[in-house]
This record gives structure tokens, C-alpha cells and sequence, in this order.
């Protein structure tokens, strides 16, 4: 696919929609749809995270020697290894 590098950007425009697409949970679901993983913090687990998996399967975990190392799967369902 060619991309136009010509067309300005406007980055406002484009934060504003990054911003309101993110806090709406809309862009977080094109990503897994996508086939993207998505992780972030986990507030109960220190220094733990919560993997999205596009199944919509969720991993408890954290990284260690360059892998994800799964403690809980949420709901209990196979992983998607």
C-alpha cells in the first residue's frame, strides 16, 4: 500500500481522536479485532500485567527473560499459545 506522505497531519486533531477513541474502549476493541495484543498494569498483581488476547481471553502475568510468564488465565479458558 502506497501512503501519501504529502498530506499534513494534524496532530491535534490526531490526539484529540487517539484520546476519545481510548477512553471510549473503541480503540483497545479495532486492535484486538485487528489480531493486536494488548497489555497493561495490573493493580492487584506489583509489577504484574494483564494481557488482552484477540480471543478474548485475559492473561495475568509478567515478563521475564524476554517472555510473557502466564500466573492466571481469566476467565479459565485454554490459552492461546
Amino acid at each position: 500500500m502506497k501512503k501519501n506522505v504529502d498530506t499534513p497531519i494534524d496532530i491535534l486533531e490526531l490526539s484529540y481522536v487517539i484520546e476519545r477513541d481510548s477512553q471510549s474502549g473503541d480503540l483497545a476493541r479495532t486492535l484486538l479485532q485487528q489480531g493486536h495484543t494488548l497489555y497493561e498494569p495490573d493493580p492487584k498483581f506489583p509489577r504484574g500485567l494483564r494481557r488482552h488476547l484477540p480471543s478474548g481471553n485475559i492473561e495475568l502475568g509478567y515478563w521475564q527473560d524476554g517472555k510473557f510468564i502466564v500466573a492466571e488465565i481469566k476467565p479459565e479458558r485454554e490459552s492461546d499459545k
